[in-house]
């Protein structure tokens, strides 16, 4: 037999024995689960997500190691992105240019390798942002991702990671369990970012009756909130008026200069960066907050029992 034709059968037997140990037996427990009569629903669902984003990796992997990923850039929000990721956020810019769903995508799988601790070192560049990231303590030196499929234990999510990192510009590093890596994007401003369109269930009515001043001078971002608050069916006002609201939803601190605080309704706070004045608002969201987000943070500053 070839080299070529043992290294092929070798590849094959591992990646048989990872669908088996990774797929098949986590889905037979699922099974055997549902069929007990007794079953943990919410940890079914957990453990079939689990299992389908892995087949989703390894489909993705496999595809990308004939074709480079394409990248699809655009301004993206960077606090919102960064909510999981310990960080200062004094040294991390607003926005940046670069494939937002991507890197949230590299940093799940990352993440997932160091029992969720990722630390982020962000630096100002002329024009640009290096972010710079790290899961687990190092053991030894780093050297560069060569995770594959013909590997003796194939890790489809480690492999994704480093096929992106490098479609972005970067090389995905190990030491032991450790990961990192560091990518540059140029800096965006606001009116080039575009909001998500909202994706929810269509809430209980619970706003009805109640106020809401929405203060945001980005267009595309207040239409944005007015969706989702008017799918609760709150009372959205865009300027003081004669009715007092029971609660201001604004993007930025210059809210104090049209209302004095002592006087001023709970002021919820959907920023682009961290405040200087956290203390001034009741609850501090990061734009672009998801609709059920933003939703229950306005339940529960306004007392709304469903």
């Amino acid at each position: 037999m070839k080299r070529g034709e043992r290294e092929a059968q070798r590849i094959r037997a591992s990646l048989l024995a990872a669908l088996n140990h990774d797929l098949r037996a986590p889905l037979a427990r699922i099974a055997t689960s549902a069929a007990s009569g007794w079953a943990d629903l919410a940890a079914m669902e957990a453990e079939a997500r689990r299992q389908l984003e892995w087949l989703s990796d390894l489909q993705e992997c496999a595809r990308y190691a004939l074709q480079p990923p394409e990248l699809a850039v655009a301004a993206a929000y960077l606090h919102a992105m960064m909510r999981h990721v310990t960080h200062d956020g004094a040294e991390l810019p607003a926005l940046a240019m670069l494939d937002a769903r991507r890197l949230t995508q590299v940093l799940a799988r990352v993440r997932e390798r160091s029992d969720g601790q990722l630390a982020l070192r962000a630096r100002r560049l002329p024009g640009a942002v290096e972010l710079a990231f790290q899961a687990g303590a190092p053991d030894g030196p780093w050297s560069e991702v060569t995770a594959s499929l013909a590997d003796a234990h194939i890790l489809p999510g480690v492999m994704l990671a480093a096929h992106l990192v490098r479609a972005m510009g970067g090389v995905l590093e190990q030491s032991g369990d450790a990961l990192r890596f560091s990518l540059r994007a140029p800096l965006a401003e606001e009116q080039d970012a575009m909001p998500p369109t909202p994706h929810f269930d269509w809430p209980e009515p619970f706003g009805s009756g109640h106020a809401i001043l929405l203060l945001e001078p980005h267009q595309a971002m207040q239409d944005y909130v007015s969706e989702v608050l008017e799918s609760a069916e709150f009372d959205v006002q865009y300027e003081p008026g004669d009715r007092d609201p029971a609660l201001i939803l604004c993007a930025d601190e210059s809210v104090w200069e049209m209302w004095p605080r002592g006087a001023a309704p709970p002021v919820l706070l959907h920023a682009l960066t961290p405040p200087l004045r956290p203390e001034y608002f009741v609850e501090v969201l990061y734009k672009p907050a998801p609709a059920a987000q933003l939703l229950s943070a306005l339940r529960r500053r306004l007392q709304i029992r469903l």
